[in-house]
């Protein structure tokens, strides 16, 4: 089984769900639409100040998450600028 690292304080569940509240941009769109991303582009977001991942065909920028991830930054850094469909199913 795998073991659950502790997140540092400020980087909790009730903390990540206040930063979604008051953020105006977290997604990075800068007011862009959404747009079809091919995975040559997503392969270039793979660094934990810029990663990418796609999960069921939609591609999501998991950067601003990392640091709340429960299981710590190291566990999702495997994934960024890939396909992580098959981790989460």
């Amino acid at each position: 089984p795998r073991q659950k690292t502790g997140v540092r304080k400020g980087f909790g569940l009730s903390d990540w769900t206040r930063l979604l509240n008051v953020s105006k941009d977290l997604a990075q769109l800068r007011g862009q639409g959404i747009r079809r991303i091919r995975m040559d582009e997503i392969r270039q977001h793979n660094s934990i100040h810029n990663g990418w991942i796609v999960l069921k065909r939609k591609v999501y920028n998991i950067s601003p998450y990392l640091a709340y991830h429960p299981g710590g930054e190291k566990i999702m850094k495997a994934v960024l600028g890939k396909d992580a469909t098959e981790l989460f199913d």
